[in-house]
């Protein structure tokens, strides 16, 4: 299991940092010809629609639009980005509460999705750039629906929307829904945040998952430590928060902190929430890295049904 880190066009270049660093890009205004911003390309990219964007400033856009802004971006890439995954333009189902908007909602996502791979063949992009559906249902049954009219279409890879609006129960369920009707080594979850959600994901072996969770923390004045995971905020900072705070450094082998644990400790401007989030990104990271190796440990010491009396 992967895990993409959302960014943006103001926060830390987090792949001058780290070698291997999946990463989500919105294609929203600010993030025009986003990889040029870059001093290192990541590893692998995932070129998200932004319509979430797109709903909350209300404004109207294409599918072809959409497509051509993720085309624009692909300008600046090279040999280095092993994989690329294009989203669909979707409309989130997020302010939905009649059961005929939520019906419409998911009708229309589907036409979305049929233009958008229509204008990806035509493209002909390099075999390592490959177009991802955005999953959008409201119960299991349109769940289902959605799925079956995107294999139709020929999507191989797919990623879950709308979960923001869900309880973490409801996430889960969704997410189990999909599992049993896309195999899990194709299906990519949008905007993870809990520690609780990524066991379950790793446990279902899903194949990625993105968040802004390092950045965010970082922006709230917050650090990450790992081992076990827990969350402090800058004894330094005037935050109305609350939760445990921290005024000396712990311990860490972060880049950051390899060279001065304390510029993590300063709440401005905005260059030490930089490092503070490439800080928060070694931990959270850290922490999937191992939650992965438990669940890996686990399965190696589960008996198959093939050898059960």
């Amino acid at each position: 299991m992967e895990f993409y880190i959302s960014w943006s066009h103001s926060d830390a270049k987090y792949c001058d940092y780290y070698k291997e660093c999946p990463m989500l890009i919105s294609v929203i205004p600010d993030n025009k010809r986003p990889l040029r911003k870059l001093n290192t390309l990541p590893n692998k990219l995932i070129i998200d629609s932004g319509g979430i964007f797109y709903r909350n400033q209300n404004k109207k856009t294409t599918v072809e639009q959409i497509f051509n802004l993720q085309v624009d971006a692909l300008q600046d890439a090279n040999n280095s980005i092993e994989t690329i995954k294009l989203v669909q333009l979707d409309i989130p189902m997020l302010d939905k509460r009649s059961l005929s908007d939520k019906y419409q909602t998911m009708e229309k996502n589907l036409y979305f999705a049929w233009e958008y791979m229509n204008l990806f063949t035509k493209s002909r992009l390099p075999s390592n750039i490959q177009p991802m559906a955005v999953i959008q249902g409201f119960d299991g049954p349109s769940v289902q629906h959605s799925v079956l009219e995107l294999k139709k279409m020929g999507y191989k890879y797919f990623g879950i929307g709308s979960l923001l609006s869900k309880n973490s129960n409801e996430q889960l369920s969704t997410i189990q829904t999909v599992v049993r009707l896309v195999e899990a080594q194709y299906l990519h979850i949008f905007g993870v945040t809990g520690i609780n959600q990524i066991y379950e994901m790793s446990s279902m072996n899903i194949s990625s998952f993105d968040s802004t969770r390092p950045t965010k923390a970082a922006a709230y004045y917050s650090v990450f430590y790992s081992n076990p995971f827990r969350t402090y905020i800058l004894g330094t900072s005037r935050i109305a928060k609350s939760g445990p705070r921290l005024f000396e450094p712990l311990p860490c082998s972060c880049p950051v902190c390899s060279i001065n644990p304390y510029d993590i400790f300063i709440p401005s401007p905005r260059h030490y929430m930089k490092l503070r989030s490439i800080h928060n990104y070694y931990h959270l990271r850290n922490t999937i890295q191992n939650i992965i190796s438990q669940t890996e440990r686990t399965n190696d010491h589960v008996v198959p049904n093939v050898l059960r009396p």
